[in-house]
């Protein structure tokens, strides 16, 4: 049972972690970055590892980041 409690502590805990991490902060790492590659590559992972827990409408402006000009994902 102790070992319940601690998993679903450690899971609301995550969850607080990656609500803290909003995409202005996101935006404002990759601008610091020196090459649209980079930035590219930084976003995908951003997006690939928080797919569950971004809100919508955040998945939606990510999805049209990663969209190469004048095509499709």
């Amino acid at each position: 049972m102790l070992d319940t409690k601690n998993s679903v502590a450690a899971t609301t805990e995550r969850q607080k972690n990656i609500n803290n991490i909003n995409l202005n902060t996101l935006f404002n790492f990759t601008k610091t970055l020196d090459s649209d590659v980079e930035k590219f590559l930084v976003i995908r992972a951003f997006y690939q590892l928080n797919y569950f827990d971004l809100e919508s409408n955040d998945r939606e402006i990510l999805e049209e980041l990663l969209k190469p000009i004048g095509g499709t994902k």
